[in-house]
């Protein structure tokens, strides 16, 4: 310490800093301090620094000492010969003990030592001044971690190394109550790590809970709880939850943002919820609304013979929603099931769809009273009923309804979507059920207010209500309009079942707590009925009504139920509720889905079938239909197609109507007038696994008009319409001078397509409105009902036809295609492939030796390049040149074989039309 000869005159200035205003005092030690040279005002003012800190611990005292450090620094910048680092360095380790250097200083000094001196020693230097501090119990400045880890990186060590470094100085100093935010932020992630390692240090962590009057005082009370929280957050981060007590949970953890709170009770354990309530307890597990269900194991992973059972039963027991799931299973996914159980249809008595349809509709359905609930949007919800209160979430809110009619709702902020909110009487709770099934209940306390966990729910812990849960019955009752007593609402594993006063079960829902959009089964008699006419009208609905309405449902896929609801308006015009006509609608739907996969399943099993409910399905007996849906879909073409016709006679096209689309309509317009595409795979042995296929799609056919094969209809492409066909397809019924036209918006590589009706197959020229034809018109084509009962019993009385290689030989030389294309053309599958794709790979198809030998003799053939996707599906050919090939006698192929010259001429033609 060096003494001033000006020291008398400090002195006395310094003595005056309890009673003098420190701009007084500034002035006078800057008249002091003008005449002196840089180097002895250097001096001058750190005299003046000593003199202020000897003078006491009044503000006015600090403020000056600190002035007078700065203004030091600042002398030495104007005189760079005046600047000694050792000097400094000395100085700064007499004046940061005594709290008077500024951040500004220190940051300055980090600089010049970095610049001047070698990293290792700017480091240990920089490093010594800031201890000097921590050793004085003093507050680091707020960016003293990003200046002491550029040092410390410049040297090797490693960055977190440095940062652990000072967070444990900041915790066994005791020095975090006080710091800043941004002393937190920085010190966060090495907090955690180094009292992680370390109980004392957790220790010390866990007492280090920020100085909330200083920090009020400093930046106000939401700069303290945000200060708290992340102190809090620090400690989740740690792994401080296993070391705390249940009461700091109650007391200093109070308010604590949700997903810190969680993190501490989840390293906490079970011992804070030890002395609450055994999961179950009292209350059924199976029929508590509170309970999230377990969840299902999947059809396909139940061993067969459970799953044998359940299917019966679901398929016997009457009720349409069991039965829709079931046969829905065994058509649509059930294949490898199906495969192991040969033959389960046969042992199946299958209830009768429409009269599982009418007993639901009578006894009544939930959509009567609005449930389900109709969310549109994917946002967290659950629906908690605790004694009289139910409570709702949505997103960040709770309605909380106590059945007196007027519903309140409380904004809780962002919590997890796994948490249910719920009212107890007194305060709103927020629970998850823990591991082992116990509850675990949090007071909810609003939003954080501030910090990175701004919006947050803040939770408290409370001992005495950390078990709790809500309490209400498994069981209601609600009364539908027109019933002549309630029916029962009951829940159970996860479902809730409505059975009606004579027994029968009307509905069957899924049921869980974190989905509001079907309420507990005690509050559905709080509900009103939506539509009471459309209810009543539903009590007496009779079978004849029903039975019309499910055959509109036929054709009718589930995105396109227009038709059926049509019919239903028409028929039962009582319903008026937009929400109700959809739910009879649907249940109409899959009343027409049951009847469809239940032919399908009786048929595939070799089973007799249910008699049809109208005359969309018949068929002849010789030529029996698996694929039921398709030919309802041709009949219903046909159905438009005739009554079209018998329109009074336009002079032009008369666009009659629109109607939607029935099911595959595009699929089969691909098909029209190509049908002998699904001949040559009924005709070879090694074609087995898809002979049923394509004999079921020639039956299908031949059993509708579009398939009789008397020339009646043909097929016309168009140019596509720009921009493009609707989005909801539809058919155009047209009357034409000579019969009948459907027109289809579907998009097909062809063109824009439609099928024409003539009764008496006289054809002229055709043109509609902005369409332009695009190539000849394709007329039916060699399937009728004739041709193909004739194939069926030839290939019953005699076996497949001769298999020739000459034939494939002769055929690729007269249309220039490789032998391999021949092949397929003439012994392939439906899609022209010779080996069928549902064989295992490397399994062997049973191909004669002379076509295997054809094969291996001309493998290296390659296709001509406009030739080698001509066949693919969407182009049609593959139909059109089989239909060349087969002669006008089935009985021929036994013969003469395939009419070979027909079809070369044909392609011939083809080829010259693409310019190939």
């Amino acid at each position: 310490m060096s003494s001033s000869p000006r020291e008398p005159e400090l002195a006395a200035l310094a003595s005056g800093a309890g009673t003098d205003h420190p701009r007084k005092l500034k002035s006078a030690l800057t008249r002091l301090a003008r005449p002196l040279s840089a180097a002895d005002r250097i001096s001058f003012f750190e005299d003046a620094c000593r003199a202020f800190v000897a003078a006491g611990v009044s503000d006015t005292a600090a403020e000056l000492a600190t002035w007078s450090f700065t203004q030091a620094r600042k002398a030495e910048k104007d005189d760079a010969s005046a600047c000694d680092l050792e000097r400094l360095h000395a100085t700064l380790l007499e004046f940061v003990p005594a709290g008077v250097v500024g951040p500004a200083v220190l940051r300055d000094h980090a600089k010049t030592l970095s610049g001047q001196l070698p990293p290792d020693e700017a480091h240990a230097r920089f490093r010594e001044v800031i201890c000097a501090g921590f050793d004085a119990g003093l507050i680091p400045y707020a960016r003293l971690f990003p200046d002491l880890r550029k040092l410390a990186v410049a040297t090797g060590i490693a960055k977190h190394d440095e940062e652990e470094f000072l967070a444990a100085r900041l915790l066994r100093d005791g020095l975090l109550p006080g710091a800043s935010q941004t002393i937190w932020a920085a010190a966060r992630k090495a907090l955690a790590a180094v009292a992680g390692r370390d109980g004392d240090l957790m220790e010390l962590l866990i007492a280090a809970e920020p100085d909330r009057a200083r920090h009020e005082e400093e930046g106000g009370a939401e700069v303290a709880e945000m200060m708290r929280q992340m102190w809090l957050a620090t400690l989740a981060d740690a792994g401080a939850g296993a070391r705390l007590p249940a009461d700091w949970f109650a007391t200093t953890g109070r308010r604590c943002a949700v997903d810190v709170l969680l993190t501490l009770v989840d390293q906490a354990g079970e011992r804070l919820f030890r002395d609450g309530a055994e999961p179950g307890g009292d209350i059924d597990p199976d029929s508590d609304p509170a309970a999230v269900p377990r969840s299902r194991a999947r059809w396909s992973d139940v061993p067969d013979a459970e799953l044998r059972t359940r299917l019966k039963a679901d398929v016997e027991a009457g009720y349409l929603y069991r039965l829709n799931r079931a046969l829905s299973w065994l058509v649509d996914e059930g294949y490898r099931f199906r495969e192991r159980n040969p033959g389960l249809a046969r042992e199946i008595e299958f209830c009768d769809p429409v009269d599982a349809l009418l007993t639901e509709l009578r006894a009544g359905i939930p959509e009567e009273f609005g449930i389900p609930v109709s969310f549109t949007d994917n946002v967290a919800r659950s629906v908690v009923q605790h004694r009289e209160s139910l409570s709702v979430r949505t997103r960040r809110e709770v309605e909380v309804d106590d059945g007196g009619g007027s519903p309140w709702k409380v904004h809780l902020g962002r919590f997890p979507k796994e948490m249910m909110p719920w009212y107890d009487g007194e305060a709103i709770r927020v629970s998850r059920v823990g591991p082992g099934g116990r509850w675990q209940t949090f007071r909810a306390e609003g939003p954080v207010a501030a910090g990175p966990e701004s919006g947050e729910l803040a939770l408290t812990y409370e001992p005495g209500a950390c078990t709790a849960r809500p309490e209400a019955p498994g069981t209601g009752e609600v009364t539908y309009p027109g019933a002549s007593a309630p029916s029962r609402v009951r829940l159970h594993q996860g479902r809730i079942s409505v059975t009606a006063p004579d027994g029968s079960q009307s509905a069957r829902l899924g049921y869980s707590p974190r989905d509001p959009s079907v309420p507990p089964p005690a509050v559905w008699g709080r509900r009103n009925p939506v539509d009471p006419a459309g209810s009543a009208a539903l009590r007496t609905l009779d079978r004849d009504t029903a039975v019309r309405i499910v055959t509109a449902a036929l054709p009718a896929s589930r995105w396109v139920l227009r038709p059926v609801r049509d019919e239903l308006l028409r028929l039962v015009p009582e319903i008026t509720e937009p929400s109700l006509i959809a739910a009879v609608t649907q249940r109409m739907h899959s009343t027409a889905q049951c009847l469809l996969n239940e032919h399908w399943l009786r048929m595939k099993d070799g089973a007799a079938p249910r008699p049809p409910c109208s005359p969309l399905p018949e068929f002849h007996p010789e030529l029996p239909v698996m694929g039921v849906r398709d030919l309802v879909s041709l009949r219903v073409f046909e159905k438009h197609a005739l009554a079209a016709a018998e329109r009074p006679n336009p002079a032009e096209p008369e666009l009659l109507y629109k109607v939607e689309q029935p099911h595959g309509a595009d699929r089969l317009i691909e098909d029209f007038g190509g049908l002998a595409r699904h001949v040559t795979p009924v005709l070879w042995p090694w074609q087995r696994p898809h002979a049923v296929w394509s004999l079921d799609e020639l039956s299908t056919w031949a059993n509708s008009g579009w398939g009789d094969g008397s020339g009646r209809y043909r097929l016309l492409w168009f140019e596509q319409p720009s921009p493009g066909p609707p989005s909801t397809p539809n058919i155009q019924v047209w009357r034409t001078h000579n019969g009948s036209l459907l027109s289809f918006s579907g998009w097909h590589l062809r063109g824009f397509a439609a099928v024409e009706y003539s009764s008496g197959g006289r054809f002229v020229p055709i043109r509609l409105p902005e369409r332009d034809l695009v190539g000849d018109p394709v007329p039916q084509g060699w399937l009728s009902q004739e041709r193909l009962l004739r194939l069926k019993r030839l290939l019953t009385e005699n076996g497949p036809p001769p298999v020739r290689a000459e034939t494939a030989r002769e055929l690729a030389a007269r249309t220039r295609l490789t032998t391999a294309q021949a092949v397929d053309l003439l012994y392939g599958d439906a899609d022209g492939n010779l080996r069928p794709r549902a064989l295992p790979s490397g399994a062997d198809p049973g191909l004669p030796s002379e076509i295997v030998d054809l094969l291996e003799a001309t493998r290296n053939e390659r296709p001509d390049r406009n030739h080698q996707f001509a066949f693919r599906r969407d182009s049609g050919r593959l139909g059109l040149i089989r239909e060349q090939l087969m002669p006008d006698d089935p009985a021929e192929l036994w013969n003469t074989g395939f009419d070979l010259a027909r079809a070369a001429d044909w392609w011939r033609l083809e080829c010259e039309r693409e310019g190939w």
